[in-house]
């Protein structure tokens, strides 16, 4: 686990309602690197691609970024990705044979 994960990872998860929350848990480091930059990006495309009565691409953005924040935070994500790559190596392991 990075140094800069355990620090935000046992931190209780501030709320991720708005693009607001987002942005202050990104500043507070509780993202992937790059995430702050890419979800600036990626929302500002979902503005620039929307019309008033369709907003769905910006709620999309939203979503994406709590859940990326979500998993960093999560003190087991790590140990998951880690499982999950063992075991797509040992499948392809499997298939070389």
């Amino acid at each position: 686990m990075s140094a800069q994960h355990a620090e935000t990872s046992h931190a209780s998860l501030p709320p991720l309602r708005t693009v607001a929350d987002i942005r202050s848990a990104l500043r507070d480091g509780r993202g992937f690197p790059q995430d702050a930059e890419s979800f600036e990006a990626d929302l500002a495309h979902a503005l620039d691609t929307s019309t008033a009565a369709d907003l769905h691409q910006v709620a999309e953005v939203i979503k994406a970024y709590a859940g990326s924040i979500r998993a960093f935070s999560d003190p087991e994500f790590e140990d998951a990705l880690q499982e999950g790559i063992d075991l797509i190596a040992q499948i392809k392991k499997g298939n070389q044979r």
